[in-house]
């Protein structure tokens, strides 16, 4: 008796010892340590625990500060790639392998996952492999800086693939095959997010106030939100009942009903139904069936199998957010699915796809549709919808605090950074704001020297025959290059890869294995190209200008111009391209005299490391512009394959 309650007491001991220090979970099974020669190894313990950590031979002892705090180095710049085991007291992180590691954050662009991009079957067949690794952050947004960091360390395997970043899929994997060492990817990115949320108050304030000012009005707004729905929705059931559009009880459809085909978008207004089949392929995935659905500005109740098992309110309706549901039981098999919207408000209603159904998303085709109600006349005067919320989450550093700080001061070799289409109406601010930004991460992992490239936003939006529509992608665009003043950071072209009804292009291939390029050449000194032709001089010879060139890598090539320009790539959808220099090698050049009215060139040819443009439009000209609007026709490439860099002087 007396052994078993030594053996307790021991194993109690030691789980007070273990369990005394905490660490990020950044620090756990399958990671990847930076090849660097100052590691940081930190966490929390009681105050005044001595701490002790062993990696592969090396052993650094300290004491927990005050606060709890401590934290030791480890020296990596020659270590052997592993795998290895950490130690730190009792705790033991297997399979820890030594190599390059990379910050990979931004926005939507950046958090698109290889299971949505063009690609992913060839890597999910023939996958990267343990020694490419992610750690997926499980973003969040804190007033207050957060202690832990969530997520998990996976291999780039065919299971786990998928749920990779796409663009730091292409990248990572790029560094693999060229560097043959271990790559972990960080990723921690989250949709929509504008660049001041990943920047602490005091770089913001040092950079541009103006948005603390932006903030402070976003939280006032935020506060009184909750309070201006109430009143709207209070206001509308009244305005409803006294012009008898009032929703009535229901009940599904009788048999005999007449249905119609509907292929999602836009539905008529008034009362709606719409119904489809789906299945439930087991009974663990009928006991708790997860139903999934876009934003839809209407309240709508979900029936399945004829029975109504969720209610969407007008109140969750202009909160706008994603409804989920889950229903219990349900036998595997078919079942039915019907949705009914009540819009009294609009004769249109947009059915938002696609919608998750258990492992299936449904999207399109093969539903049915009835109208059960219209509504006569227009809706007028009706109370005015307050809108969607406020985003207080995406204010100043508050993402910073709830998905950079807890991993800080993690080491790393660098940082690549896809975000702007949230910020591009603000472009005039976004240059200070991408200076900040680097300025800050630097000093947030202690690197004074860290390496940081972003990706400059591809082309969007409905291509324009007039050669002085600029957009304000243009300028953002501007805005990105020129933060590259900062030294040690880089950009890569994306004027070529975007799709004009897509904001989220599935080609990240190309994103991804340009941003490895400079990588390559900047960090790990390879003799690779890595950058387009970018302008040094224009000079005027009479009615024409000659344009010079840098980064020409074997010399300008004019690529051939497609017949057809993608607009939704993931549906097939394309655009005739009418070409707006049909005469001429190069598309994309545009001239103007000093009445600074601008033409197309009607002659942009290659000769040697130049291009000649010109126009019997513009006799005289004085500026130049190449690739300047949102989404150009453009197609001046390198003979390395990467585009000229949009300009205009």
């Amino acid at each position: 008796m007396m052994k078993k309650v030594m053996l307790l007491l021991t194993a109690a001991a030691a789980f007070t010892l273990s369990a005394a220090v905490k660490l990020p979970m950044i620090f756990s099974d399958h990671g990847v340590l930076a090849r660097r020669a100052k590691v940081p190894v930190f966490g929390k313990a009681d105050p005044g625990e001595k701490v002790t950590v062993e990696f592969n031979g090396q052993k650094r002892t300290t004491a927990a500060a005050k606060d709890g705090s401590w934290k030791v180095y480890l020296d990596l710049a020659n270590s052997p790639e592993g795998p290895f085991e950490l130690k730190i007291n009792n705790i033991v992180i297997k399979d820890v392998l030594v190599g390059e590691v990379w910050l990979c954050s931004g926005q939507s662009n950046m958090a698109f996952k290889l299971s949505n991009c063009e690609g992913f079957a060839a890597a999910k067949a023939r996958p990267a492999g343990n020694r490419l690794r992610s750690f997926n952050v499980s973003v969040r947004s804190t007033d207050k800086p957060n202690e832990q960091i969530y997520g998990r360390w996976v291999y780039a395997d065919s299971a786990n693939v998928g749920n990779f970043s796409g663009v730091a899929y292409f990248f990572g994997r790029k560094l693999l095959k060229e560097l043959n060492t271990p790559v972990g990817l960080i990723n921690s990115s989250w949709g929509g997010s504008p660049i001041e949320t990943w920047i602490r108050l005091g770089a913001l304030k040092n950079a541009v106030p103006e948005t603390l000012k932006r903030d402070a009005e976003v939280s006032r707004l935020t506060k009184l939100y909750p309070a201006s729905v109430k009143k709207y929705v209070a206001e509308l059931e009244k305005w409803l009942k006294a012009n008898n559009r009032q929703d009535i009880a229901h009940k599904v459809p009788p048999a005999g009903t007449l249905w119609g085909k509907c292929n999602g978008g836009a539905i008529p207004g008034g009362v709606v139904w719409v119904r489809r089949t789906f299945n439930v392929v087991s009974a663990a995935e009928g006991k708790k069936f997860r139903i999934g659905m876009r934003r839809h500005r209407v309240p709508f109740t979900l029936w399945c199998d004829g029975k109504k098992v969720a209610d969407w309110s007008w109140e969750k309706a202009v909160y706008f957010r994603y409804p989920n549901f889950t229903l219990s039981d349900l036998a595997p098999g078919k079942h039915e699915l019907m949705i009914r919207f009540y819009n009294p408000l609009s004769n249109r209603t947009v059915f938002v796809q696609p919608i998750d159904l258990g492992k299936e998303k449904l999207d399109g085709a093969q539903w049915e549709i009835f109208q059960e109600k219209k509504y006569v006349g227009k809706a007028l005067n009706a109370p005015k919808n307050p809108g969607k919320p406020p985003r207080d989450f995406f204010n100043g550093q508050r993402v910073f605090n709830g998905s950079i700080a807890p991993m800080l001061p993690y080491g790393l070799n660098g940082v690549i950074w896809y975000q702007g289409e949230t910020n591009a109406s603000r472009y005039n601010e976004y240059a200070a704001l991408q200076r900040a930004l680097v300025k800050d991460w630097r000093e947030a992992f202690e690197i004074a020297d860290l390496p940081f490239y972003w990706c400059n936003l591809p082309n969007l939006f409905r291509k324009s025959n007039n050669p002085a529509d600029e957009g304000s992608w243009v300028h953002f665009r501007a805005a990105q290059t020129a933060a590259l003043d900062v030294p040690r950071t880089g950009e890569a072209i994306l004027i070529d890869v975007g799709e004009a009804s897509d904001i989220h292009p599935i080609n990240k291939k190309v994103p991804g294995e340009r941003l490895a390029a400079i990588a390559l050449a900047k960090v790990y000194g390879k003799k690779v190209p890595f950058e387009g032709p970018a302008v040094t001089k224009v000079t005027c010879e009479g009615k024409s200008l000659r344009i010079h060139f840098k980064n020409l890598h074997g010399g300008l090539v004019a690529a051939p111009v497609p017949e057809f320009y993608d607009t939704v790539k993931r549906q097939g959808k394309k655009l005739k391209l009418e070409r707006n220099s049909p005469g001429t090698q190069l598309e994309g050049f545009a001239l103007c005299g000093k009445d600074g009215k601008w033409f197309w060139a009607e002659k942009a040819v290659i000769d040697k490391g130049t291009v000649v443009v010109s126009s019997s439009k513009v006799p005289q000209p004085v500026k130049v512009r190449y690739a300047w609007q949102n989404n150009p026709t453009c197609n001046l490439y390198n003979k390395a394959g990467f585009p000229a860099a949009p300009f205009s002087r």
